[in-house]
């Protein structure tokens, strides 16, 4: 179809082209510049929203603010264990697969203010490096007792090169520790932070017999590289987090103007703690900050103030992370105009400090694999939002390509096609932006969109639909050929500022059209 236009376009323009006087035509162009819909119904079950049996709207918020890192609670440093051997005579002969050697020894881990009794490792390696000074293979068992996986200790068998004092038989291995749990008591069970190494070495059984003296030295050295935990046991000493955390809400981002009123508010903030672990803390800042960079800090009696944490209660898998709540509502501070500042931005300062008042727990602190230390917000509430001048405004990439050379707009007109279910008027501008978004023109607009009424069910507002004009003048038109973005500018307005409820149909649907007439010269 598309070839056959093509075809006699072409013809046409053979014919025109003998022609010594130029050729001009009108033609009408419509085309579809903008097609958008705000559905309230998008942030239903999205932990924002829901829909009560009424179809009205719920603000049902439980969204994390802070979630701590707790990889940096329980830090085992790289470690070396290292364990050498010789006998205590001038010399023995050994027979083939004869052991002389099965030695345990403790090593310590340099904790500043931490005494863990037992650990398990997430993840992390041992390298081990092994030494056989004599002239024949040796058979090196390594294990760490009190070191088990699956009830099964941790040990490696290895078979090393025989070598000279000088120059000793090497073998080297590295293992996954992932998943083993530490036994940090040591070999009576009363220390901490001691982890135990064993060597035990026997000839080569298949060898000769061979002859040790005291100047053969057998080595081994264990080094722990890269130990992060996801379970610990003991005292893990004072430790504090503090700093002041960022939330964003981008879609916020686009309201420019205006307020709004919020009733019925009920909001609560929630610190939680995971871990079995006694604990204080304080909320140095909870700040709202809007489009006009205005910032609202909310106020609270317990704001500033210190606060003690409970430890979690329950173990492993049915852990239950203490919790302490900061409750709002109208008569609390300053809530409503905390709300109504329209943040894009909430800013939130904390300070928790672990084990206040030192090792209260007698060496019971426990972190689990599902233990958490974060701050949430939750919130319960029927929207009931007034609008005055509130106004959002968005950026939309377009493209009219008019050539001057071959097309030129006489005259236009930008229609903006609407259906509207929500209990709010709208006021509606455009401005044609450049390249680098700079202003070219404002367009201001015929009417209004109105604001959708209650239907006879009493469970949702009847959509309007309308048209709305924007009279595009000649020189306006003149600059659509370097038009490349259109801002679209809402103001709403409610017919109270009051009690406005909002239901599940609500939604707001444009479509932007273009009618120009155009004229075309060859």
């Amino acid at each position: 179809m598309w070839k056959k236009y093509i075809f006699l376009f072409l013809i046409f323009l053979t014919a025109v082209s003998c022609r010594k006087d130029k050729v001009a035509w009108t033609s009408d162009w419509v085309v579809p510049l903008i097609n958008d819909t705000l559905l309230i119904n998008d942030y239903v079950n999205d932990s924002t929203l829901g829909v009560n049996n009424n179809q009205t709207i719920q603000v049902i918020v439980d969204r994390n603010l802070i979630d701590l890192d707790l990889s940096s609670l329980i830090e085992i440093p790289d470690t070396s264990v290292d364990q050498s051997f010789s006998i205590a005579f001038p010399s023995i002969e050994f027979a083939p697969g004869s052991s002389f050697i099965d030695e345990v020894k403790e090593h310590e881990f340099s904790f500043e203010d931490i005494a863990l009794t037992t650990a398990r490792i997430k993840s992390g390696i041992a390298s081990i490096r092994i030494e056989n000074p004599v002239s024949t293979i040796g058979v090196f068992t390594i294990s760490l007792p009190g070191v088990y996986k699956n009830g099964v200790e941790f040990s490696i068998t290895q078979n090393v090169a025989g070598g000279t004092g000088a120059n000793p038989g090497i073998g080297t291995l590295i293992l996954d520790l992932s998943g083993y749990t530490i036994d940090m008591t040591g070999v009576t069970g009363q220390l901490y932070n001691v982890i135990q190494s064993r060597m035990k070495v026997v000839t080569d059984p298949q060898g000769p017999t061979v002859s040790i003296t005291n100047q053969d030295v057998f080595k081994t050295k264990v080094t722990f590289e890269g130990l992060t935990v996801d379970y610990a046991k003991g005292y893990f000493g004072n430790i504090v987090f503090s700093d002041t955390t960022s939330v964003d809400l981008e879609a916020l981002s686009k309201i420019i103007g205006g307020a709004i009123n919020i009733e019925d508010i009920n909001l609560e903030m929630v610190i939680r703690n995971g871990i079995k672990v006694r604990a204080k803390g304080q909320i140095t800042k909870f700040e709202s900050v809007n489009f006009g960079n205005n910032a609202v800090e909310l106020d609270h009696p317990l704001f500033g103030q210190n606060f003690n944490i409970d430890p979690a209660l329950g173990s492993w898998n049915n852990i239950v992370p203490s919790e302490l709540s900061f409750l709002f509502d109208q008569s609390t501070g300053n809530m409503e105009g905390f709300l109504e500042n329209l943040g894009s931005q909430y800013n939130v300062g904390y300070s928790i400090e672990l084990n206040p008042l030192g090792n209260t727990s007698s060496g019971n602190d426990v972190i689990y694999p599902q233990s958490n230390l974060g701050i949430d917000l939750r919130a319960n509430f029927p929207l009931l939002l007034g609008a005055d001048n509130l106004t959002l405004r968005d950026t939309f990439e377009i493209d009219f390509k008019n050539d001057n050379k071959l097309l030129r707009i006489e005259s236009g007109k930008l229609i903006l096609n609407t259906s509207n279910s929500f209990p709010y008027g709208a006021k509606i501008n455009l401005e044609l932006l450049d390249e680098t978004y700079e202003s070219l023109n404002q367009i201001t607009s015929t009417g209004a969109i109105s604001p959708a009424q209650i239907n006879v069910n009493g469970d949702g507002h009847v959509p309007i639909d309308e048209s709305i004009e924007f009279i595009l003048e000649e020189e306006t038109a003149d600059l659509l050929s370097e038009t490349k973005f259109i801002k679209v500018t809402a103001v709403f307005n409610s017919t109270s500022f009051n009690n406005n409820t909002i239901y599940a149909n609500a939604a707001l649907k444009i479509l932007l059209m273009s009618e120009f007439k155009l004229k075309t010269e060859l």
